[in-house]
């Protein structure tokens, strides 16, 4: 057999050999080398050298160019025991024929090596003229026409109007449109009328709860405190001045310094306190019997790698116990980090009356008890902690920043303040790049960097590079205006597109990195309720205030909850709350972290015990079920079907309205057929079957319609319920 294999390797190197010089292409080191040195090279020869085999460093530009020669014989020997890498590294991933063929050609070329691009500053490159000189509407639509003209293809045709506004009011608010608004597009004949719709959404209070959904996730925000047994915490005043500062498009340059060192700030105000709150969300021990540096150190370690993920999208975590052995972040850098949030006081919370503060609400005693950040008395000294161990003390260190970036200027002081300052400084190359390439994530599914929370050298590469350097010095020119940008975004051509293409398109590029088509892609879990919520009318549209408890299966908690009296703890029942509170925007349900709101976990919301920058989206039967039998779907189905019944006297139009209502399109005949000849199946069966009709109708507590026929309600309810089901119910596209 390992002869076999010999022969059959040395077989294939040479019909690639000879195939690559019959066909020389330049090899890109950026783009086709540093990936796959990054993935199964750079843990055992890259920056960390506590761990580097025979002092051989691939991820420097002398390193493979020394050792050329043994590097080349390493990677194609037949010999199984000699060649790099080994079998039994990365689960048996050595290096495929293609990625051999790769490296000897860069070696072949020279070994040209170019920095790691996201720690190099972005640059404003020039935007070429496309061959297609009308579809484009701004800058972005240059760069990414330009690259698809490259590879042979061209964009989808522009989206309806129907359909461009159901897109835009699902990422710019998070809800519906409704038939009013649809009718005011429609009419709308003046040049620019979408554009207006755009400034419409940006300047609705809902655009702040849209927008704090995506930090609230990153800022790993919470109602509890996650450990032990999980008891409840006052943070919802946070998470309102997140809404209430993405709607005053407070600069993000300003956001960002506000929420690290509000309490730095010269007279700060209460606003600028509680902003701080962002590095309060953390994971909190509530047990006494804890040992108390080991605790304090957990929390500033969740800070340092929060603070990295979201304003830096690094991996910082990996530094915490020896250098990073992918990016050039050393155990040092980790520790000069940490010391920037070592002197806080985890007893700190702003607790004084809350008259001086009109933005924000009160809580029952009319004083804000949430917690937020302010510095020690006394300074604690900090130390690199070896091996990442609380009592393991190494040499002192001062704060300050990673050597691979841009270094702090002097005249910042070196506090949290300075740090914030730094990290929205222009020179900064990476969170500029960073949230814009969030926002981009949010709109089209996936960012520009697929690896939003890794921008280093185990993440991918950026689809459109140019683009984003673009996307991120336009940021900055324009003064960090987040709204600016989202709206630069969303007036594109590339958002315009039509989500439906070809099947050979699916095939040619199935997660549209190339952008030739328009986004579509699952709601996150909060937005599929609110619009369900939405379209049948139940939806409170009242911001902020304390969290709330919607329905919830019973017992959810009861497997992570106290059992009984235990000092300042007691038994946790989930105390279902009634009223307007059952129909709150997702974005407000009570969060506790070891058993966060199941409906909303079965569509992958995060736990929130850590930061998440990207959630994933499956698809699960589970999902299924909760559209089908959680109580706020039912309820929703029943209220629309009521709220169309008014609305209509014969059947088909009210299941054609309902169909509207959800998707923003009136329904095929096919479409519009199989969902009215459901309604007389289930019509048939509830006029034999009164009972299970009302059985249906006593889901949930908005009151049913007495002027209603019952049996008629039943079967129009079991339509909408199929059609809050439909994939288009839940997805943008």
């Amino acid at each position: 057999m390992r002869h076999a294999i010999r022969v059959l390797w040395g077989a294939t190197a040479l019909v690639l050999s000879g195939s690559s010089a019959a066909t020389p292409k330049a090899v890109d080191y950026s783009h086709d080398v540093r990936p796959i040195l990054a993935k199964k090279c750079f843990a055992c020869h890259g920056p960390d050298a506590s761990n580097r085999k025979a002092q051989l460093r691939l991820d420097t530009s002398d390193g493979p160019r020394e050792a050329k020669d043994e590097l080349l014989a390493r990677i194609k020997t037949h010999d199984d025991d000699d060649r790099m890498p080994p079998a039994d590294f990365s689960d048996g991933k050595r290096l495929t024929l293609t990625e051999v063929e790769v490296i000897e050609r860069w070696m072949a070329q020279g070994a040209p090596f170019q920095d790691h691009w996201a720690f190099t500053a972005p640059t404003r490159h020039p935007v070429s003229t496309p061959a297609n000189t009308r579809w484009p509407r701004n800058d972005i639509d240059r760069f990414v026409l330009g690259k698809l003209e490259k590879e042979g293809l061209a964009p989808s045709p522009e989206a309806d109007g129907a359909a461009l506004l159901r897109r835009a009011s699902l990422d710019l608010i998070g809800l519906l449109p409704t038939l009013e608004e649809h009718e005011a597009l429609r009419r709308d004949r003046r040049p620019g009328a979408y554009e207006r719709a755009v400034d419409r959404l940006l300047a609705s209070p809902h655009y702040g709860e849209r927008m704090a959904l995506m930090w609230l996730d990153a800022a790993r925000y919470a109602d509890t405190h996650g450990l032990h047994v999980d008891s409840a915490r006052e943070m919802w005043p946070w998470r309102d001045w997140v809404i209430d500062a993405f709607n005053r498009n407070l600069p993000f340059d300003q956001f960002t310094v506000e929420q690290l060192a509000g309490d730095l700030l010269p007279e700060p105000t209460r606003d600028q306190r509680v902003a701080t709150g962002f590095h309060r969300n953390h994971l909190i021990s509530g047990q006494n019997s804890e040992i108390p540096e080991k605790v304090h150190v957990g929390y500033v370690v969740d800070r340092v790698n929060t603070t990295g993920a979201v304003w830096l999208g690094l991996t910082l975590s990996c530094a915490q116990c020896h250098d990073h052995k992918f990016d050039p972040i050393s155990q040092l850098d980790y520790y000069r980090l940490f010391a920037f949030f070592n002197n806080i006081d985890e007893k700190a919370i702003d607790g004084r009356d809350g008259n001086a503060a009109p933005t924000l609400p009160l809580s029952a005693n009319g004083k804000l008890t949430t917690m937020v950040m302010a510095e020690r008395a006394q300074q604690r000294p900090s130390h690199l902690l070896i091996r990442g161990e609380y009592d393991q003390k190494g040499a002192p260190v001062e704060p300050g920043t990673p050597s691979v970036l841009p270094a702090m200027a002097p005249e910042l002081p070196r506090n949290r303040l300075g740090l914030a300052r730094w990290l929205v400084d222009a020179r900064n190359p990476l969170p500029a790049r960073v949230f814009v390439n969030r926002l981009w994530q949010m709109l089209f599914g996936t960012g520009l960097v697929a690896t939003s929370e890794d921008f280093g050298q185990q993440g991918e590469v950026p689809s459109h590079p140019e683009l984003l350097d673009h996307l991120a010095t336009e940021f900055v020119r324009g003064g960090w205006d987040v709204k600016a940008m989202l709206r630069l975004m969303v007036t594109s051509a590339t958002y315009w597109q039509r989500s439906a293409a070809p099947a050979a398109a699916y095939a040619r590029d199935p997660d549209n990195r190339l952008l030739a088509r328009g986004p579509r892609f699952r709601l996150d879990a909060e937005l599929i309720r609110d619009a369900a919520l939405r379209a049948s009318g139940l939806l409170s549209t009242r911001i902020g205030g304390p969290s709330v408890k919607p329905y919830q299966p019973a017992g959810v908690w009861a497997a992570v909850a106290s059992a009984a009296k235990t000092g300042m703890y007691t038994a946790q029942v989930y105390e279902q709350d009634h009223g307007e509170s059952l129909y709150r925007r997702g974005l407000y349900t009570f969060w506790k972290r070891l058993a966060p709101p199941p409906a909303l976990a079965a569509f992958d919301a995060p736990t929130r015990e850590s930061c998440t920058t990207r959630r994933p989206r499956t698809n699960t039967p589970l999902q299924a079920l909760v559209l089908m039998n959680d109580p706020t779907f039912i309820e929703a189905a029943r209220a629309l079907a009521a709220k169309v019944m008014h609305a209509r006297r014969e059947t088909d139009g009210r299941i054609a309205l309902a169909f509207r209502l959800v998707t923003g399109r009136e329904p095929a005949p096919d479409e519009l057929r199989t969902l009215s000849d459901t309604f007389r199946r289930q019509h048939t069966l509830y006029r034999r079957d009164e009972a299970s009709a009302r059985a249906l109708l006593g889901v949930g507590e908005t009151p049913v319609d007495a002027a209603l026929d019952p049996r008629a309600l039943a079967a129009l309810t079991t339509v909408t319920s199929v059609i809050l089901n439909l994939d288009e119910a839940i997805t943008k596209g």
